[in-house]
């Protein structure tokens, strides 16, 4: 009973292995990888015998054998064969001619039966077929031991029996366990490739609903234009209407271009953290007095540098300071702080705004999540992925009307002149 459990257990590990390894495997080593782990199933197998009865050997050889052949092809199932052969003769006795005959007689109804059509065959048929296979193979290697060695008859019945039961078993057990697995690897990826397609189907939706809604303005002014009588300071007023909702439906592409073109390519540099905000906070400082917005800046390091690209990097602090500003719809305090912890420059952005929920925070970075009512989501989108592709990271504390805080924390690196000294 042991043995039988240890044979059951070698030839389930292959699956186990075939789950693991074997799915997400590249084609060219998947053959060779089934060949390696039913081969070793198979030696271990015929080591750890069921019941050794007049030099005759009982195990579940020949069910990695047909699992390898039927998963693997007709070379791995020629592999099998050699191997059981060779380990068989290495083994020695009698019992190899038993071998030579069970094992050749598979091997053909594997090469021309099953494996040209076993693919096309119902689960039902699978498992019901290879039950059958085996267990007339197995009363096939108990005739013609009692024709070759005449030892059958004083044999115990139940060990006959139990053997041929519990190969039909564990052979019908392996098949339905190696499909079931298939069956949810091709569901996984059915899934994923469904995910991807709605994704791409809301993305793309999105994006038109928005850029739509300037062009639909711009050409409404553009109508009005073409109207008889209209004075010379309305033209110019529908004029820079229209080219304002132009400069949106081409901020909006931007944004979303930004986010998706990969950022394998770009061109890195050392980049001067306390110069960088100190830039953007002074760029950002018209747009905040017109919101009643005030500007505060505290460095805590005088000089600190990181590798990153210095037109993406302002576009993510600038993004990150326009939410910040308008979400302050009364006025407020914008705040920036630059220090250093752990080696990681971390940059902060405080405002006393209306705050987010915990929901709302777990979905920033989205696509066309946003809490303005005229915002799409893609300038909060690109900043998470400017940050991620620096290697950086951003977490966000807030409380519903107290105001938000952006943390940043970028590598530190080494600047030029500290290489020298």
């Amino acid at each position: 009973m042991e043995n039988l459990l240890i044979n059951i257990l070698f030839v389930l590990l292959p699956i186990l292995i075939f789950q693991i390894f074997y799915i997400n495997t590249d084609s060219k080593y998947k053959n060779i990888l089934l060949a390696t782990v039913f081969s070793i199933s198979i030696i271990i197998c015929m080591n750890f015998t069921i019941t050794n009865y007049e030099g005759h050997f009982f195990d579940l050889r020949y069910i990695p054998f047909v699992l390898g052949a039927l998963y693997g092809g007709k070379k791995v199932a020629i592999f099998l064969y050699f191997v059981i052969l060779v380990y068989r003769f290495y083994i020695g006795g009698e019992g190899f001619y038993i071998a030579f005959i069970d094992s050749t007689l598979l091997l053909i109804i594997l090469l021309f039966l099953l494996i040209p059509k076993y693919q096309t065959y119902s689960l039902k048929t699978k498992i019901s077929g290879t039950m059958a296979l085996l267990g007339i193979v197995a009363i096939i290697s108990l005739i013609t031991c009692h024709t070759l060695f005449g030892f059958i008859l004083h044999a115990p019945i139940v060990l006959l029996s139990s053997f041929v039961v519990a190969q039909a078993l564990t052979m019908g057990l392996s098949v339905y366990f190696l499909e079931y697995l298939i069956t949810m690897d091709t569901m996984k990826k059915q899934l994923y490739h469904n995910e991807k397609l709605k994704s791409l189907s809301e993305m793309a939706a999105s994006i038109s609903h928005e850029v739509r809604n300037p062009l639909t303005v711009t050409r409404g002014f553009i109508q009005l234009l073409k109207s008889p009588g209209i004075d010379d300071e309305k033209k110019i007023t529908y004029l820079d209407l229209s080219l304002q909702e132009l400069d949106r439906a081409e901020s909006i592409i931007t944004d979303y271009l930004t986010f998706a073109k990969p950022h394998e390519n770009i061109e890195l540099e050392l980049l001067n953290v306390t110069a960088e905000v100190n830039y953007v906070a002074n760029l950002m400082e018209p747009y905040a007095l017109m919101q009643n917005v005030s500007i505060t800046k505290e460095f805590f390091i005088k000089e600190s540098y990181f590798l990153g690209n210095k037109k993406q990097f302002l576009q993510c602090l600038i993004n990150l300071s326009k939410n910040a500003i308008e979400a302050m719809q009364n006025g407020g305090k914008l705040e920036f702080k630059v220090n250093k912890e752990n080696e990681k420059i971390t940059i902060q952005l405080t405002d006393n705004g209306v705050g987010m929920s915990s929901e709302q925070i777990g979905r920033l970075g989205v696509p066309f999540f946003t809490n303005k009512e005229k915002g799409t989501g893609l300038g909060t989108m690109v900043a998470f992925s400017i940050v991620k592709a620096m290697k950086g990271e951003i977490k966000v504390k807030s409380r519903v009307n107290e105001g938000t805080t952006f943390t940043i924390s970028i590598p530190e690196s080494v600047s030029t002149s500290d290489k020298e000294d």
